[in-house]
């Protein structure tokens, strides 16, 4: 089949493409139809082939390029009598099947049974019916004396209702091809093949080996995810990228129209961004891209790989260079207000990322976009602390996150643990919020598509998230203690490191970043689902908690336990957990409503 030629390239190429489109176009028109109309046999339950078994006896609909090559169906079997067309493209000599469709990120599964009377290479495509004839699909195989079954596995990198299987018998000698129980099925959603699901699973992973902060956490997610959307969206032209759009260009040969790998565009978008982001992991990465390569589906070549590459290089490196001078480097300490209600060190060490408010954010406009207003409707420290409301919550958190409680239920301790995530042997709040899109990715059956553009949205939701969280703890007005500062007198929280000694967030407390993330999680997931009411089992990493699942009856459920959990773990005001949910919700809705659009 063939591409779009270059104008500048022979005028024999140039004839030879038209050949071939009046020759495809006539076959659909007319011989196509007749043979369609006549055939007495009907594909199998979802395979997309029309009678690959000849058991009836006919040829229809499968049709021949050449007058010169004959098909007949022998003792149940496709019998293809070519003529000598040594010398010749391998295309110039076609036996194929039309009038099926394909879809952008399906897994299909080609399988054919072959022989022939002398040992030769036949060429199998699944291609696109018009120009520029992009193949899905191209290999090639050897043929024997011996009937033997090949069965190959793709993922479809473009959409085309006008499909074509198509068996090349060109540039060989004359000989005799036997092909019958020919099938051509769509399969079904495998997350174990998933590529976003698997690097996903490779960034948590690198997040439990770092002891870094959400902040820059969840900017390493949202590159990372973005750039693996784009390596999908340049391949299949579905949806829209997050940065760039790569263009996919193709050789311009007769005999080279394959289409990227989509698994190898995000396989490489994912090695590159985080080579970049972790060097010293780099050894890691190397192997966690090897295993990527042995999940790649079967019917990929080696053509399909290289163009993929290039596309997943130039998708990770458009996102990388697009965040190189966001302000996530910019050095600089932290003044202590030095007044009663404003933060101080609980535990000796620094302020952390006390500059990320004024990171350049991923969707929002400034990070103060959705900045709330002071704790209490308070106009500084003083005021806040002379308000009831102030005392009210400091006695909740006293009474409920203390680390001896005698109020707290089990159920709330257990809650307390579940969410923290705060430990450097843990996957942090944003990666808890990343297992639990995957359990409803899984759930929900999404495909790579689907989960490029969801876990991108999160991706870019929790960094924005995390740009206003931080924006509200260190640039405002209000630098709010902890609970453990204003409480004192020996009061611990519940909150503990793997030793259990007690330990408070090295950042100010308004407003929680937890509930800020678990805000803008679930305003994704409702826009993205359309719903609320989807019901799952949330998982932890936790130490104090680990193995511990609880059920979930929807998003918002989850992220209120999420925010309200800070409470019970003796970090957090109650104030904290109500602005933090409400920024987050407003970051995440933006964010949906302005990005990644289908």
């Amino acid at each position: 089949m063939t591409p779009p030629i270059d104008p500048r390239r022979s005028g024999t190429a140039r004839h030879l493409r038209r050949l071939l489109s009046v020759v495809l176009a006539v076959v659909l028109t007319s011989t196509l139809t007749t043979l369609v109309r006549s055939a007495p046999a009907h594909a199998a339950a979802g395979n997309l082939i029309l009678n690959g078994t000849f058991d009836n006896g006919s040829t229809a609909p499968w049709w021949t390029r050449l007058a010169s090559t004959s098909t007949t169906v022998n003792s149940g079997q496709l019998r293809i009598r070519t003529s000598s067309t040594v010398g010749k493209p391998v295309w110039e000599d076609l036996v194929g099947h039309f009038e099926f469709g394909v879809t952008a990120g399906q897994p299909y599964r080609l399988v054919f049974d072959a022989s022939a009377d002398v040992g030769r290479d036949v060429r199998v495509s699944v291609s696109r019916v018009d120009t520029p004839f992009t193949s899905a699909f191209d290999q090639s195989v050897a043929l024997t004396s011996a009937m033997r079954r090949f069965t190959f596995d793709f993922t479809s990198p473009f959409g085309d209702p006008k499909a074509v299987l198509l068996f090349h018998f060109g540039d060989h000698a004359a000989s005799t091809i036997r092909l019958d129980n020919i099938s051509l099925t769509p399969l079904a959603i495998d997350p174990a093949t998933d590529p976003i699901l698997y690097w996903n699973g490779i960034l948590l992973g690198a997040f439990k080996g770092m002891d870094l902060p959400p902040t820059e956490l969840s900017r390493h997610a949202a590159i990372l995810h973005a750039a693996m959307q784009d390596a999908a969206v340049s391949v299949t032209g579905v949806g829209n990228p997050y940065r760039v759009r790569v263009p996919v260009s193709y050789p311009g040969t007769m005999d080279d129209v394959v289409a990227p790998s989509l698994h190898a565009a995000i396989d490489k978008a994912a090695y590159d961004v985080l080579t970049t982001l972790y060097p010293s992991r780099s050894g890691v990465f190397a192997g966690a891209y090897g295993t990527a390569v042995t999940r790649r589906p079967s019917g990929v070549n080696s053509a399909e790989v290289a163009r993929g590459e290039t596309v997943g290089a130039a998708a990770a490196a458009a996102n990388l260079q697009a965040r190189a001078n966001d302000g996530s480097s910019t050095p600089g300490g932290y003044a202590l207000d030095g007044v009663d209600g404003s933060w101080r060190p609980t535990d000796g060490k620094p302020a952390v990322s006390p500059n990320w408010g004024r990171v350049t954010p991923f969707a929002l406009t400034a990070g103060d976009q959705f900045r709330p207003g002071l704790p209490a409707g308070a106009s500084d420290y003083a005021d806040l602390l002379a308000t009831d409301e102030y005392r009210e919550q400091v006695e909740e958190v006293r009474t409920l996150g203390g680390r001896t409680s005698s109020v707290r239920t089990t159920e709330q301790t257990q809650i307390a643990f579940f969410w923290a995530n705060d430990l450097p042997v843990t996957y942090r709040p944003p990666g808890q919020l990343f297992a639990h899109t995957r359990i409803v990715s899984e759930q929900r059956k999404l495909g790579i598509l689907a989960n490029a553009r969801l876990f991108g949205l999160v991706a870019l939701a929790l960094a924005d998230a995390a740009i206003a969280a931080w924006d509200a703890k260190y640039l405002t007005k209000i630098d709010l203690w902890r609970p453990e500062t204003a409480i004192g007198n020996g009061w611990q929280p519940l909150s503990q490191d793997e030793a259990g000694v007690s330990f408070s967030p090295a950042f100010p407390a308004y407003i929680s970043g937890h509930a800020t993330f678990a805000g803008a999680w679930a305003a994704v997931m409702k826009a993205f689902f359309g719903t609320n009411a989807i019901a799952f089992d949330a998982t932890t990493d936790d130490p104090h908690a680990r193995g511990v699942v609880r059920r979930m009856t929807g998003f918002d459920e989850a992220a209120w336990e999420n925010a309200l959990s800070r409470i019970y773990l003796g970090v957090h005001y109650r104030f904290d957990a109500e602005a933090g949910m409400a920024t987050g919700n407003s970051v995440g809705a933006y964010v949906f409503a302005t990005r990644l659009r289908p």
